[in-house]
This record gives C-alpha cells, structure tokens and sequence, in this order.
C-alpha cells in the first residue's frame, strides 16, 4: 500500500464523536503529484456509510441491553477497553452499572 488512513475519534458526550481522519501517503507519492482523489473518495465513502451505520445503533445503546457494554465477542475485547474509557471520561460508567 502506498497510504495508511489515519482516524482520531473524540468523543464529546455519550451521544456524540467528533471523528477526524487524515489519509498519509508516502512522499514518493505527494512528489511524484499522482492523483489520489479516487482513493480518498473510496474510503470516505466506506466511512460515511460506516458512520452512518454506527448512527443508526447509537439510539438501542441507551437500553437495559447496553448497560455493561453491549454484546462483544472475546475477539473484541479492545473495543469493550474503549467503551470503558469513554463511561470513565464521561462520568456515566457508575450510572451504567446501576440499572
């Protein structure tokens, strides 16, 4: 691969991601003045409908069901670790493990 998509995700509230992504190419790329405008519309077109899927779910996420992080499988075990640290940082894990 010539390129690494790099995302940063901030969340803001228990509702809310502020998401930044940058697309990082080698230098031979940027100096040779290649147009890269196709892969950087394939992949924000991937992350819109990614986004756009992870929309959807946000709501269910408030329910009974969500309250100790959801259904993960071990293999995910990274993204419960995130879910951790966002309730830690937002102040709602006490209130999560309370229903």
């Amino acid at each position: 691969p010539d390129h690494v998509i790099f995302h940063r995700m901030y969340p803001v509230a228990v509702d809310r991601t502020i998401v930044e992504c940058d697309w990082l190419y080698l230098k031979g790329v940027v100096d040779s003045g290649r147009d890269v405008s196709r892969s950087v519309e394939l992949f924000d077109r991937v992350n819109r409908q990614d986004f756009d899927a992870c929309e959807r779910c946000q709501p269910a996420m408030s329910s009974r069901l969500y309250a100790k992080g959801g259904v993960l499988v071990p293999s995910e075990h990274h993204i419960g670790a995130f879910h951790d640290w966002v309730q830690d940082r937002l102040g709602t894990r006490a209130n999560l493990t309370e229903r």
